[in-house]
């Protein structure tokens, strides 16, 4: 077992590299960002002036030193670059969603399997206190048994991003594979695979040319759990609403991690805790009483601490990319694609 440091190149430096990727690396003193990814400009040299900026993929996945590769541009480059990361004995760490299709996803599993490497998927998400919350009342019976389940994201962002592999017709974009892959991870990790699945996807912007609203149910036989998401709400709506047996469970508010993440500097003391404000409300049914239940802390630092016992202690994925691979059968299955229910 090698004691050296894990020396990572990182694809892209958007808003991915610079909030959810590089700074937890940089953080952690068992991974070295050793290569970062910039086509044309340079905006990682201030932040990260000991990382050196290469111009081309090709030069990431040929750097003998690095071991890991994170592929976090476009959604649909994921595939191709993944594939040609692995082909060159590079671990790889893939931003959500995995990928456009289940059948690449597939491959990538294979072949990452067949190389003898290890292919992780950032599905952060899990790592949020609001979900790690809910996710301990749910596995305490809090609520009793869970007979209903809702996790929302909605955003107002009335006008058309400037990003066009997210909001142009390309492999992969749109919110149901944005945010939707994150919520269908979350909804897979609590109640396991559905019996059935009923999908609303909507185009809801003016000149929109791909899902920006979707509403799933998954079910589960006695009890149901929905996910949805859109752009255009204005008004607070609840992230987390939960109805038991014995207990319902309601809860405002986003992961204060990633706006403290595009601080500059970044504030770590603190980063995961949620404003009391946002803390849920415990309902007992059987007392009729409210409860007010601190959020747990956040921490998207734990899936690169999860990374480097993967590598270095011969651990095992937190996120294993099969389960990534089920979020995309989710997906496919949410569009119609013809996946066998089951």
């Amino acid at each position: 077992m090698s004691n050296s440091k894990i020396k990572v190149g990182l694809v892209s430096f958007g808003m991915s590299g610079r909030i959810f990727h590089a700074p937890f690396i940089e953080e952690n003193p068992n991974f070295e960002l050793k290569l970062i990814l910039e086509r044309t400009k340079s905006n990682s040299k201030e932040l990260y002036p000991n990382a050196t900026i290469v111009r081309s993929f090709e030069e990431l996945i040929n750097n003998k030193e690095i071991s890991l590769i994170v592929v976090n541009g476009p959604t649909y480059l994921h595939f191709e670059m993944a594939k040609s990361a692995l082909e060159a004995g590079k671990h790889v760490v893939l931003e959500k969603p995995m990928t456009a299709t289940s059948k690449e996803g597939e491959e990538l599993i294979a072949l990452a399997k067949k190389n003898g490497l290890q292919i992780a998927v950032y599905h952060n998400k899990r790592f949020e206190g609001g979900f790690k919350t809910i996710q301990k009342l749910v596995t305490t019976k809090r609520l009793g048994i869970v007979k209903d389940c809702s996790i929302a994201v909605h955003r107002f962002r009335p006008e058309i991003g400037p990003k066009a592999w997210k909001e142009d017709a390309y492999p992969g974009a749109g919110i149901l594979y944005d945010i939707g892959s994150h919520l269908i991870d979350q909804v897979l990790l609590l109640f396991g695979w559905p019996e059935d699945i009923k999908a609303d996807l909507q185009i809801q912007r003016t000149n929109g040319k791909v899902v920006d609203y979707f509403k799933i149910s998954f079910l589960y036989g006695n009890f149901r759990a929905t996910i949805i998401s859109d752009m255009l709400t204005k008004e607070p709506m609840p992230t987390f609403s939960l109805t038991g047996t014995t207990g319902s469970f309601i809860k405002y508010g986003h992961d204060p991690q990633e706006k403290r993440l595009a601080g500059n500097p970044i504030i770590w003391d603190g980063i995961g805790e949620d404003l009391e404000e946002n803390f849920g409300r415990l309902t007992n049914h059987e007392t009729n009483t409210t409860e007010i239940i601190r959020t747990e802390n956040g921490d998207y630092g734990q899936f690169y601490k999860n990374i480097y016992e993967v590598l270095k202690l011969d651990r095992e994925l937190i996120i294993s990319p099969e389960q990534a691979l089920d979020v995309i059968k989710v997906i496919e299955w949410a569009m119609g694609s013809g996946i066998t229910r089951r």
